[in-house]
């Protein structure tokens, strides 16, 4: 009996070490790691990195954590005044440059025919004004001339008669026959000095610009109204852009505007205003605005992607510098200096737009609080800026996120 009782304890004795050990190895030495890891591993390893690639967050709390030095003098060349500066902010957008429609042609024939040679063979080839597209063999053509020669010949013959006034009718009619159906004046004194019937009549080109499109193939026959050609002067430029409604009001017609190009990053391209379409797009968010673009000097292509920027009138805003700010997750963070207290601490800010140097301040910051550049401390002793990026590292913990 006594020795099934000291195996018994032996045995309770030894299950209790165990889960002893079980919680040391579960429980205690994690803990351990982990706080090693979080205030002496980590800050070092942050450290060693840029400051923007920090990956922490700083929020807001009821108690600000701060940091104290006790030499500051060679951190003063760092310090930076918080101020408003002179800005004019732009509307930036996104489009496609595209045809201007009313400069933009569809060649179709009021007569039927047969297409005997084409000049004008292919899309995007560059035409310019009179110059010949196509040549057409057309019967009921062939008829409106011979109708025109024999009424130009009965006028001739008429004119000194009592029958003039009928004859010169009969032939101004035939004459504007062949004009509504496209023969230039042109064709027509050529009809009258050979007296005979062109057979193959050449339709020219009534504009300056490019072949968009050509519905026509050579020996093929086409109908009255039949869409043959679509042409386009490209002097001039449409891009459609989509601006939020809240910036409605800096936009006008008649405003000018910048834009750039990727494929010509030097170079800035002038716009002006010249419609604002009276709907709004994605559930009344946005509307659509035209910007007409001079393309004069054959620069720019069509469905080119480039930028516009809408600039408004100069405004003042509250600023600090790029340099001040850490970008540290997705949050943006001061160091400011308090004077009265010699004391520093880690703020979060909002921050708007960047100009130039500067970032606007939309929250946080106030006109003439002192914030320190984070970028480059050289003139400060590496274990001063050693701290001070450890209490930007620590703060994260000490201040709880937003």
């Amino acid at each position: 009996m006594f020795k099934i009782k000291k195996i018994f304890n032996s045995v309770k004795t030894t299950a209790a070490k165990n889960k002893l050990i079980i919680s040391a190895v579960f429980i205690i030495l994690p803990a351990i790691l982990f706080i090693a890891y979080r205030f002496f591993i980590m800050p070092v390893i942050y450290y060693n990195k840029k400051l923007y690639n920090y990956n922490i967050n700083i929020g807001k709390s009821n108690k600000i954590s701060t940091l104290k030095l006790n030499n500051i003098k060679n951190i003063k060349p760092y310090f930076r005044t918080v101020k408003e500066i002179k800005v004019s902010p732009a509307i930036r957008a996104g489009g496609r440059t595209t045809f201007a429609s009313p400069l933009v042609r569809i060649i179709s024939l009021k007569f039927g025919g047969y297409i005997s040679k084409i000049y004008a063979d292919k899309a995007g080839i560059k035409i310019h004004k009179g110059m010949p597209l196509f040549l057409i063999y057309s019967p009921s053509l062939i008829d409106a001339e011979n109708d025109y020669i024999l009424a130009y010949k009965n006028y001739l013959r008429l004119k000194n008669t009592s029958f003039k006034s009928q004859a010169e009718t009969i032939y101004l009619s035939a004459e504007k026959k062949l004009l509504f159906w496209g023969i230039n004046k042109y064709q027509i004194i050529r009809i009258e000095k050979e007296n005979k019937i062109i057979k193959q009549i050449p339709i020219y080109s009534p504009i300056n610009g490019i072949v968009v499109k050509k519905f026509i193939a050579d020996g093929g026959y086409v109908k009255p109204s039949a869409r043959l050609y679509e042409l386009a002067n490209i002097s001039k430029l449409w891009m459609k852009i989509f601006v939020s409604v809240r910036d409605l009001k800096f936009i006008h017609i008649g405003k000018h505007v910048s834009l750039r190009f990727s494929y010509y990053r030097n170079m800035i391209f002038r716009g002006i205003v010249s419609y604002i379409y009276p709907y709004t797009f994605k559930k009344g968010k946005f509307i659509k605005v035209r910007i007409s673009i001079d393309n004069s000097k054959d620069i720019l292509k069509i469905n080119s992607y480039g930028n516009v920027y809408i600039k408004m009138h100069y405004i003042k805003r509250l600023a600090v510098p790029v340099t001040a700010v850490a970008h540290i997750d997705d949050k943006d963070v001061v160091l400011i200096y308090n004077k009265n207290k010699n004391v520093f601490y880690a703020k979060s800010i909002i921050t708007g737009t960047r100009y130039g140097g500067y970032y606007s301040v939309i929250e946080g910051l106030k006109p003439k609080e002192t914030v320190v550049k984070l970028n480059n401390l050289k003139k400060v002793s590496v274990n001063k800026a050693e701290k001070i990026y450890h209490y930007l590292i620590l703060s994260s913990v000490k201040i709880k996120p937003l």
